[in-house]
Parts: structure tokens; C-alpha cells; sequence
């Protein structure tokens, strides 16, 4: 499905909301210190005035990343269960 211009960035904009979000609570259990914040505006800062090719590409990296970021809470769950509950 081919996006327009205005709809790349609706989901380029919905993506960094989610991102944000789900950095809130990577931020408070795995790295305080790291600065994912400033790292986040900066990665989806390059892609402001590009043109549309580019833009799907940040976005498909940026789907990646959340993946991974889902992937990293599912397992720090089940570590926490593992260890309540025993093996």
C-alpha cells in the first residue's frame, strides 16, 4: 500500500508518540542514566524535510525498534515470573 506525504507523516508522528511512551518505563528498569529522549527526537529529526522514500525507510527502522523494545519487556516478564514462581 503506497502512503501519501501527509499520511507518512501521521505515522512517522504516531510512531515517536509510541516510542516515547514505551521509553518511559525502559528508562526507569534497564539504564536511568541512558538518554533516549534526546536520542529519539534526534533519529526522527533527520528524516524532517526528506522526501518520501527515505521517510518509509526511517519508519520501517523505527517499527523495528519498537519490535524490539516489545521483544525486551516480554522477556524481562518472564524473567520475572520465572523467578517469583519458580521453574
Amino acid at each position: 500500500m503506497s502512503l501519501t506525504s501527509s499520511q507518512l507523516r501521521f505515522r512517522a508522528r504516531q510512531l515517536y508518540k509510541e516510542l516515547l511512551y514505551m521509553s518511559r518505563e525502559y528508562n526507569q528498569g534497564l539504564l536511568p542514566d541512558y538518554p533516549i529522549h534526546e536520542r529519539l527526537r534526534r533519529c526522527f529529526g533527520a528524516f524532517v524535510g526528506a522526501d518520501d522514500d527515505k521517510v518509509r525507510e526511517g519508519i520501517k527502522k523505527a517499527e523495528f525498534i519498537q519490535k524490539e523494545l516489545e521483544a525486551l519487556y516480554f522477556l524481562r516478564k518472564y524473567r520475572a515470573m520465572k523467578r517469583r514462581f519458580g521453574e
